[in-house]
């Protein structure tokens, strides 16, 4: 989902005269890593995905609370609340507009026969419907976002940021080159 959020990145980064010197550290790392494989796993067992999902999403909290002193991760932690509140009020799957899903070049019959093992169709049951994926984003990979994505999104662009030397911060935009040059 991120990847050409990742390369766009990447591309202001370069543009603004960053470079990659080296790549930050982060705690907890192997929680990531049981995060990642969580979700891999979901797709193997589509009938308890959800459940996979939902610790999966657990799992990242912990690596984003070892790393809470950066604001790019605190950023993604926003998205995160956001996207696990809905995922888990709501049977540990994404609920999707359908209207919106049928927008996209992907065939939506998993989503339509309920054998999609991250996401769940929008209904007049759905918790908190305003946080599922309900935004399309046609270009440059055709997908459905909700905000929590949108928190996420930005979480990446000041990572990026952050890795080529050329952080930005949205706290202290007025201290402006002085931020930069303690980082």
């Amino acid at each position: 989902m991120l990847l050409d959020v990742i390369a766009f990145s990447f591309l202001i980064a370069f543009l603004r005269g960053g470079r990659v010197k080296s790549i930050p550290t982060f705690n907890g790392l192997a929680f990531l890593v049981i995060c990642i494989l969580l979700q891999i796993t979901s797709g193997f067992f589509p009938s308890i995905g959800g459940i996979f999902v939902s610790v999966a999403y657990l799992a990242l909290l912990l690596f984003f609370y070892f790393n809470r002193e950066h604001e790019d991760i605190r950023i993604f932690m926003i998205g995160w609340f956001l996207n696990a509140l809905v995922i888990w009020l709501n049977g540990g799957r994404m609920p999707v507009d359908i209207e919106q899903a049928k927008q996209l070049p992907y065939p939506i019959e998993p989503l339509l026969n309920g054998t999609d093992f991250k996401h769940s169709l929008l209904t007049d049951q759905t918790v908190f419907p305003f946080l599922a994926d309900i935004m399309h984003m046609p270009f440059p990979i055709p997908r459905l976002i909700s905000i929590g994505d949108l928190f996420i999104m930005l979480g990446t662009f000041l990572l990026v940021q952050r890795i080529t030397n050329k952080p930005i911060s949205l706290i202290r935009l007025r201290e402006g080159k002085n931020y930069a040059e303690k980082y």
